[in-house]
């Protein structure tokens, strides 16, 4: 397979890691942030660190994106720009913000109606006061004359009224297209809150809420849970040969490759970085133990080349761990279980398939 590749506020919170780090993992991150601040002249403070913290570690491709756009520019890395990046990508607050105000939208909507309701309320209440005296006119009516101008009166209230109530109806149209309207942009907002931004998979906050809800149901003893942890092979040497763009294009193409083997149905996920998770539940042991295998066939066939250049990028390989679902089991016990089982994978080799049962 031929794989073409292209290059493509302050903060006020106190900046927080990803706990989920192994100390292998975050000490190896460590040693790749302390040039990286180095190089762009950035102070070492705890925003600049966790805005570098998390490009290399690749847990908000947004960052990853906006640093890459700015570093090609030729534009330089700022305290002010990563305090930026910091409460856009690293605190949340974008997405709070964003909550925020279709919730302020949807208030003001709320408001409206109640306020279009109250006057429609009081508009028909006025109306049955007129018709009330109309009728009370009625019965006094003695003349030709005075009949036709009593219902011409009330032909014009009536008339007034439909319109009224027309009005409110064509409101209250309006109103529920505008409700629809911030319903989706609701449900984009808690898409883009569970979703990774480069390869569309689940992201890590959507798994550990997977693994925390596969972890609380009974372990299926016929066909338990599986867990596959997966991790590009010397992916670092990837971004520094050939630019973090290409390697974001990799990791596009790998995340392909889950989702054609494995199934869309499964829980695929971007772990963080060049690291994946998959999770596969009603699906005997050995079937997963295939599927792992047949992702590593086939990425370590697939031939990657730059588009521009038509430069070869060389072949690229994954190291797998798999372990299936245990009575009792955390999520962090299920967890670690198949990262031991990725390490001896890539401590023995890289480009292989390591089940805890081996």
């Amino acid at each position: 397979m031929m794989l073409t590749v292209s290059p493509n506020q302050p903060a006020k919170k106190q900046p927080t890691m990803n706990i989920n780090d192994n100390p292998e993992k975050a000490a190896e991150y460590l040693r790749q942030v302390i040039p990286m601040l180095t190089k762009h002249k950035v102070p070492a403070t705890p925003v600049n660190y966790s805005v570098w913290y998390s490009y290399v570690s690749g847990q908000q491709l947004a960052l990853n994106e906006a640093i890459n756009n700015t570093l090609e520019q030729g534009k330089p890395i700022t305290s002010e720009f990563c305090n930026e990046l910091y409460e856009a990508y690293v605190d949340g607050s974008a997405m709070i913000s964003a909550q925020e105000e279709i919730q302020k939208k949807l208030s003001k909507i709320v408001t409206q109606t109640i306020q279009n309701v109250g006057e429609a309320c009081k508009e028909a209440e006025t109306f049955d006061q007129t018709l009330n005296q109309r009728s009370t006119q009625l019965d006094q009516v003695s003349d030709n004359d005075s009949l036709q101008m009593l219902i011409s009166q009330m032909t014009t209230d009536t008339r007034k009224m439909a319109e009224n109530g027309q009005s409110l109806q064509n409101q209250m149209h309006e109103t529920k297209s505008e409700v629809e309207q911030l319903r989706q942009e609701l449900d984009q907002v808690k898409q883009a809150a569970r979703q990774d931004s480069l390869t569309g998979l689940s992201n890590r906050g959507s798994f550990d809420e997977h693994m925390e809800i596969l972890t609380q149901l009974p372990a299926n003893n016929s066909h338990p849970g599986c867990l596959m942890m997966l991790d590009i092979d010397h992916f670092k040497r990837i971004n520094d040969n050939f630019g973090h763009l290409v390697g974001d294009r990799v990791i596009k193409y790998v995340a392909a490759l889950l989702k054609q083997v494995v199934g869309e149905n499964q829980i695929i996920a971007r772990y963080g970085g060049e690291e994946f998770a998959v999770v596969m539940k009603d699906t005997p042991y050995e079937v997963v133990l295939k599927l792992a295998e047949k992702i590593r066939i086939g990425l370590s066939k697939s031939k990657l080349q730059r588009k521009e250049s038509g430069e070869t990028i060389g072949q690229i390989t994954i190291s797998i761990g798999v372990t299936k679902q245990q009575e009792d089991d955390t999520p962090e016990r299920f967890i670690e279980r198949a990262d031991a089982a990725l390490y001896k994978a890539k401590n023995g080799g890289r480009d292989q398939v390591v089940h805890d049962d081996s």
